[in-house]
């Protein structure tokens, strides 16, 4: 199984957000910033890894926001988000086509990766 962190970075009333590029599962789709764990990476370093070498950031873990599990057609996948917030450097995306920051009531707004959707979910009931 592939286990893969990833972010909600709240800034105040907004969470960044990612849309994907071309090519790749879920291509043109809006996801939360993170990546697959390296052996031997805990999923907090995985996550501040990602973010440095996709955002250009660094960030504060605030604790784990959920865990779940999907079942792509290929592959499933153990995901574990986590909040945070940017402590550093300059946001640029190195991967993804575009990056936003929305508030919760604006995410059903956009086209997420399914793996995504019972965090928007959850999101959106909480606040």
């Amino acid at each position: 199984m592939t286990e893969v962190a990833a972010a909600i970075i709240w800034r105040h009333d907004k969470i960044l957000i990612c849309k994907r590029g071309p090519g790749g599962s879920c291509e043109y789709l809006w996801e939360f910033p993170g990546g697959k764990r390296e052996p031997a990476e805990t999923p907090e370093e995985c996550l501040e890894r990602e973010c440095r070498e996709e955002l250009g950031v660094t960030i504060k873990i605030n604790g784990i926001f959920d865990k779940t599990v999907y079942k792509y057609p290929d592959r499933e996948i153990a995901f574990t988000f986590f909040n945070a917030e940017i402590t550093g450097g300059e946001l640029k995306p190195a991967v993804h086509e575009e990056i936003r920051w929305v508030t919760v009531k604006e995410l059903p707004e956009y086209e997420f990766c399914p793996a995504d959707m019972k965090i928007i979910e959850r999101l959106s009931e909480e606040y």
